[in-house]
């Protein structure tokens, strides 16, 4: 872990490009303990997807195997393995067949505490198919942050610009940092800003997806405050995270954010503060 402290006025240059990277979506869980190994399924899929992620979580896991079953029938074998805590692994499907009916997990977790495999799935062409699952309006409407979809003209499905709610003159660039590696980085904002007060403050991942498993605020009276960074989910290479500041504190002293990059070495992330 690095920590490094960054001016309020510093905004750093980038400058390496990186290429377009897939955007993951949390669609759920499967929980192992540690006492031999267990099978259990997953099976909530509102339509088809071009590869899977999984993410260890709690403890490092170990599978013997995970099968995917598909709608049209047959079912084959996607992945096998070990994947240590707070790492993942992406799992392509092979063949033609995209649309899942269920994931059959035989896993343990490594440690003596409870394991999770998170899953995520990058949709890519097939978010028309998820829109018309029956399970859209209650669930996945309320999961996916969908408003933007960069691949119609930088609109939402609604016709709406790209971050419609982020007004430039309203915001002031904090500065910008680069999380490496696998693992998390923590990173320090800190700097000009005592005894200005703070409405909002605003992420946006510049060359790659992120996420982020914690921010959190210090201010002038010395409270300290984790802030909603949409509940651990990606935060999408190019788009803006709006963090509302709980209660009536405003005066920044400092911001520590606990990231790392998806899919690439290296992200960049700039923070934004609106007065």
């Amino acid at each position: 872990m690095r920590s490094r402290v960054l001016a309020l006025a510093a905004v750093l240059a980038v400058g390496v490009s990186f290429p377009a990277m897939a955007a993951w979506d949390y669609i759920g869980s499967v929980d192992f303990g540690w006492r031999g190994d267990r099978e259990t399924q997953y099976g909530n899929f509102g339509g088809s997807v071009e590869r899977l992620n999984f993410r260890a979580e709690g403890s490092s896991v170990s599978c013997r195997s995970v099968r995917a079953s598909f709608r049209r029938g047959g079912s084959t074998e996607i992945f096998r393995g070990s994947i240590r805590r707070g790492r993942s692994v992406n799992v392509d499907l092979p063949g033609r067949e995209r649309r899942i009916e269920r994931l059959d997990f035989n896993c343990r977790s490594d440690g003596r505490r409870q394991a999770t495999i998170r899953i995520s799935a990058d949709i890519g062409r097939y978010r028309g198919e998820w829109r018309q699952s029956p399970d859209w309006d209650s669930r996945w409407s309320r999961m996916f942050n969908w408003q933007v979809d960069v691949n119609i003209g930088d609109r939402d499905g609604r016709g709406g610009r790209l971050d419609d709610w982020f007004d430039a003159n309203q915001w002031v660039s904090l500065g910008r940092e680069s999380f490496e590696g696998r693992g998390d980085n923590e990173v320090a904002f800190t700097g000009g800003w005592r005894g200005h007060s703070v409405e909002m403050l605003a992420l946006k991942p510049l060359n790659g997806d992120a996420r982020c498993r914690s921010v959190r605020a210090t201010f002038d009276n010395g409270q300290t405050r984790s802030l909603n960074i949409d509940g651990g989910d990606l935060l999408r290479q190019g788009r803006t995270h709006r963090l509302d500041l709980p209660g009536g504190d405003r005066d920044l002293r400092r911001v520590s954010m606990t990231c790392q990059p998806v899919g690439e070495y290296r992200v960049t992330i700039e923070l934004f503060a609106r007065k």
